[in-house]
């Protein structure tokens, strides 16, 4: 029997130095309304390009950030998870950086 490897890929966004908790939720809430954590930023074809959440720490130290997970099956749709994000960031502030 031969054996199939997959690679699945994916990477992350960060919106790092937000505002606040509760700024950042309700402008989650109004970008993707009826969600709550983790917030899910669908395709056209219903399926989930990202996993947005908010978190408090990163790599173990305090930091007030939205993480956003973007599914290896969609990994070149930067454009659409940034417009998400910079529409975000416009109400909370922060910095957005990636890991690619």
């Amino acid at each position: 029997m031969v054996g199939i490897a997959l690679s699945i890929t994916m990477k992350s966004y960060f919106l790092e130095g937000i505002s606040a908790i509760v700024a950042a939720e309700t402008a989650l809430n109004e970008l993707l309304p009826g969600q709550q954590r983790p917030w899910l930023l669908r395709a056209v074809d219903g399926g989930v390009v990202a996993y947005i959440d908010i978190e408090t720490h990163l790599d173990g130290l305090p930091n007030l950030h939205v993480s956003t997970d973007v599914s290896g099956r969609y990994y070149h749709e930067d454009n659409m998870v940034v417009a998400a994000l910079s529409d975000v960031q416009s109400r909370v502030g922060g910095t957005l950086k990636g890991d690619v």
